[in-house]
């Protein structure tokens, strides 16, 4: 299937969601036609877009809500729904990018749900504790699955302020435990 894509620096794995502000003409276009034709489109993690940058993984993400800020700027709320390889890209008339997505139904890592650890317990309290601190978060939020290691992982690394670089690396990590090690780590031992 054939999708708009949307380079931002944001970093957002399945089943979580974000608010993105909306400006640019393509980019209302690509809103309008989605909510229109109930499709979703692709959000790429992009720290800076080149004319070379490679756009071959995102996440297809659906609108999930709408609204204006205070200076009457389109705000929408997405959930990402899968993860997707992205080919053929080409641009438009207005510059939005387009491509052929399929997707990627490898799990993000493996982890046996029923083997929940000290640590991931930790990990889940203290997001959990996020969350209720901040309530914008808490409510962009529909579904939340703190008892979910692999899902209270992801919104770790959507949240921490790290380089994407050091991000997509540990989202490319062999096995979930590199990555509650890295959690650990820097969020346990530093306490």
């Amino acid at each position: 299937m054939n999708r708009a894509i949307f380079p931002l620096p944001v970093f957002l794995l399945p089943q979580g969601y974000t608010r993105l502000r909306i400006f640019e003409d393509r980019y209302m276009k690509m809103v309008k036609k989605a909510l229109l034709q109930n499709t979703g489109f692709v959000l790429c993690t992009v720290a800076r877009l080149t004319e070379d940058t490679l756009l071959n993984e995102g996440v297809y993400v659906e609108i999930v809500d709408f609204s204006q800020d205070e200076a009457g700027q389109l705000l929408i709320d997405v959930y990402a729904r899968n993860r997707v390889k992205i080919k053929n890209v080409h641009q438009d008339e207005t510059g939005l990018r387009h491509g052929d997505i399929r997707v990627i139904d490898d799990p993000l890592w493996f982890y046996k749900e029923d083997e929940i650890s000290d640590c991931d317990a930790k990990l889940s309290s203290m997001l959990e504790s996020i969350f209720k601190r901040h309530p914008h978060l808490d409510s962009l939020y529909q579904e939340k699955s703190f008892t979910r290691p692999v899902w209270v992982a992801s919104r770790w690394l959507e949240l921490l302020p790290m380089e994407t670089s050091q991000k997509e690396k540990l989202k490319s990590a062999q096995s979930f435990d590199q990555v509650t090690n890295f959690l650990h780590t820097i969020l346990i031992e530093a306490e």
